[in-house]
């Protein structure tokens, strides 16, 4: 998850800066960054759920129960076994960046 982590990281922090809050504090910044990272987790997971079988939500548990598990193994399960894979990811962080913003600008005010 940590290449995973680090790609929803750097997305995190572009949405930020797009929204007037690229000048964070370090301090903020890790406070903000790993919250935002779960739940943009969260999202993708809830929004690529819907798309297993039995059998591959099976697949799964066990993929993930395993100690040499990397982050590589688990794109590449998510990708052969959701059709629009890149479509549904897409989508899914369009609408958490939107409300972020609208979050961030409530924040503002």
């Amino acid at each position: 998850m940590a290449e995973q982590q680090n790609l929803l990281q750097v997305f995190i922090e572009e949405v930020l800066k797009q929204n007037g809050f690229g000048d964070l504090s370090e301090a903020a910044r890790q406070e903000l960054l790993p919250q935002y990272v779960v739940e943009a987790e969260r999202r993708l997971g809830l929004a690529l759920m819907p798309y297993l079988d039995e059998v591959a939500a099976k697949e799964l548990t066990e993929l993930a129960a395993q100690a040499d598990t990397s982050p590589q193994k688990l794109w590449n399960f998510w990708q052969s076994h959701v059709p629009n894979f890149d479509q549904v990811i897409k989508t899914e962080l369009n609408k958490f960046a939107e409300e972020m913003k609208l979050a961030l600008k409530a924040a503002r005010s």
